[in-house]
């Protein structure tokens, strides 16, 4: 039985750590707080691609040349140890000597690769989300001294649950061993995510994100009994509280940051969802905390299935439903503007018919206005236009609807039971109760980094700032009336009717407004 350990800093001292998906956003964060939690903790194998001929080596000192690592030594620096692979393939692809260093020396496994894209081809998200997995299972059940398994899954993998969703693994309706068969079989699983085949093998789940996720559950729980395993369900995932500086959001490219960046800048104006929906969100730090918290947990007590907790907000305390989000991010905005921006960041939440009318209008049809001369000028060779921006983003909404119109409840007992029984220095360091965040002070600080770390402007707002935010503010109004303008200028010449004029310029202006 192994040996209970008062703090987080005695569990990881001198541990090796092996982690899948480091140098994502969730990852970057991950490692970091690794280097924090001990200055004793041992190497940090980071699993590493080398996609586009980009070495394993350049991507690592890419990503701790961010501002996130700030605060670290090269000394530091030095424990972190790329190891080139490849999640779906058996041993990973790692060369005998690599194979032979992990699991001779590591003792704690975090895995957090996945594909997060709810519209992936089902295919793709069976070998990432569940092969990946048992992969990083088989690897674990090959390591000499094995501490700690901790997989990061998602609040979402049993949405196809309706009530209160508890911390544990629910069955799933298919074999997660027949899913990597039939994703092995060429031919067999369709090419296109919205064939009707593939609604019939995910059953109630939303999407293939969802669906594969749970499947991956289900594999742990078959292949790990008696192995010590946590399993952390995050809900939407937003930049950093506190640690290691506030408001960190990576790229500022997954989830619902990547909407913020657009946002900010005054590009992506509206959402569609229930406004009374709660929605479940959690800062970035919470999820790693609550990481660090479990392989303490698990790696310190005997455990013999899978420890699940959720790490998100609840309906009880300390919510925040869509509606309540959607003000936030208006003030926020306004407090915090960007130096420079399209049009005033505004958002409204719309629906149905005044959802789609509002997207045409104010996104796409400006949209293809910069995307004609960019066309004739040849900028439009760059990687992605202005006008594939706003299809990507109306892609990424509707697949995000579903959730947007949901209520889920979720159990949070078995987290807060756990981290009752962390110290008290340690259970206010690591926090990740989400009744401790402020979900008001969250979104300032998402957006305050997104405009520091993402768009790499100034870090204080200044009267400059506010100068710009009043005249857009102006320029907003200003425009209603050119419109208006115009509009009876135009029905003048074709009717030569003032008062007809009027009225339909009237009549136009109010709609577009009410829009």
């Amino acid at each position: 039985m192994p040996e209970e350990s008062a703090t987080l800093e005695d569990f990881f001292s001198g541990k090796n750590i092996f982690i899948t998906g480091g140098t994502g956003f969730l990852g970057s964060v991950l490692i970091e707080s690794l280097l924090s939690v001990s200055p004793k903790i041992g190497k940090i194998y980071v699993l590493v691609r080398d996609k586009n001929g980009n070495l394993a080596d350049k991507r690592i000192q890419r990503m701790l040349s961010k501002p996130l690592f700030k605060n670290h030594s090269q000394e530091a620096f030095e424990k972190i140890v790329p190891v080139v692979g490849e999640l779906t393939a058996e041993n990973l692809d790692f060369t005998p000597t690599v194979l032979h260093d992990i699991t001779k020396n590591v003792n704690v496994i975090f895995h957090s690769a996945a594909t997060i894209k709810f519209n992936s081809l089902l295919k793709t998200a069976i070998d990432i989300n569940v092969l990946g997995t048992l992969r990083t299972i088989e690897l674990a059940k090959k390591i000499d001294n094995l501490s700690a398994y901790v997989y990061l899954s998602t609040a979402f993998c049993n949405s196809n649950n309706r009530g209160l969703i508890l911390e544990k693994v629910y069955p799933s309706l298919r074999d997660p061993y027949e899913m990597m068969k039939l994703a092995k079989t060429p031919n067999i699983l369709p090419e296109n995510t919205n064939d009707s085949s593939v609604k019939e093998i995910i059953g109630a789940h939303p999407n293939t994100y969802t669906f594969t996720k749970q499947l991956a559950e289900n594999l742990i729980v078959k292949e790990m009994t008696g192995m010590p395993v946590a399993i952390i369900r995050p809900s939407v995932v937003y930049g950093t509280y506190e640690h290691p500086v506030e408001g960190w959001v990576g790229n500022a490219n997954s989830g619902h940051l990547g909407f913020l960046a657009g946002y900010v800048k005054g590009v992506f104006r509206t959402m569609t969802g229930n406004p009374s929906s709660v929605i479940a969100i959690i800062p970035c730090d919470y999820v790693i905390n609550s990481s660090l918290a479990m392989a303490w947990y698990v790696g310190t007590r005997s455990i013999y299935q899978p420890e699940v907790i959720h790490c998100t907000s609840t309906h009880e305390e300390n919510s925040i439903t869509l509606k309540e989000l959607c003000d936030t991010f208006n003030k926020s905005a306004a407090v915090h503007p960007c130096d420079t921006f399209l049009w005033k960041p505004h958002c409204q939440l719309r629906n149905s018919f005044r959802y789609t009318l509002f997207f045409y209008l104010f996104h796409i049809l400006p949209a293809m206005i910069v995307w004609i001369p960019e066309k004739i000028t040849g900028l439009g060779k760059r990687r992605m236009s202005v006008l594939d921006a706003m299809k990507v983003f109306d892609r990424g909404t509707k697949a995000f609807d579903y959730f947007m119109n949901q209520d889920f409840q979720y159990s949070v007992k078995n987290s807060l039971r756990i981290m009752s029984m962390m110290t008290k220095s340690d259970a206010e360091r690591y926090c990740f109760d989400a009744v401790q965040c402020n979900w008001n002070e969250l979104i300032l600080r998402c957006f305050r980094g997104i405009r520091m770390f993402y768009f790499k402007e100034s870090a204080d707002t200044t009267m400059r700032h506010k100068i710009i935010r009043k005249v857009a503010e102006v320029a907003y109004y200003l425009g209603f009336c050119v419109i208006y303008a115009l509009l009876y200028l135009l029905w003048f010449i074709v009717l030569n009717n003032p008062i007809v004029a009027f009225v339909i310029s009237s009549i136009t202006i109010i709609f577009l407004i009410w829009l």
